[in-house]
């Protein structure tokens, strides 16, 4: 009855240290009442700012050009966009795919009033916008700190 009893809390350990390690790698979700609405809101397709985007490594990204918009995949992950600078010429048309790879994440340009939703990985949201003024503009993810710790880009419009 001894020897069972020792089993049973042993096994009973064991698990519990398990399921703390397993919660612990896991990153949480915001919850829907944390994200402000406004963020969740694409701007309609006749208010949207469109822009070009050419970077210096294009075997990372997938570039099209159909009628005059340009193409832009970016990555987003732990923190980082696969892409840290983009160069486009002032007036160009750009559709930039987001490509989440794990977490919630999004892509913002506030200068030019473009964002994509905030969305949860693996999934891919889409935004279209022209550059309209030159300049060297931050863009950047908007969930919690990811800002802070990093996750942002520079669009370049000449």
């Amino acid at each position: 009855m001894n020897k069972n009893l020792i089993i049973g809390i042993i096994t009973v350990a064991i698990l519990a240290v398990g399921g703390i390690y397993l919660m612990s790698n896991r990153s949480e979700p915001v919850p829907e009442a944390a994200i402000d609405e406004q963020e969740l809101t694409v701007p309609e397709n006749d208010s949207l700012v469109e822009e070009t985007i050419v970077t210096p490594n294009q075997s990372d990204e997938t570039m099209e050009e159909d009628s005059e918009v340009k193409t832009f995949e970016i990555d987003a992950s732990n923190f980082k966009f696969s892409l840290s600078e983009i160069r486009v010429n002032r007036g160009d048309r750009v559709r930039i795919v987001l490509n989440n790879t794990g977490g919630i994440h999004n892509w913002v340009i506030d200068e030019f009033n473009a964002k994509t939703k905030q969305i949860e990985g693996p999934a891919t949201d889409t935004v279209e916008f022209t550059a309209d003024r030159t300049g060297t503009f931050e863009y950047y993810c908007s969930v919690g700190q990811h800002r802070q710790n990093g996750m942002v880009g520079q669009l370049i419009v000449e």
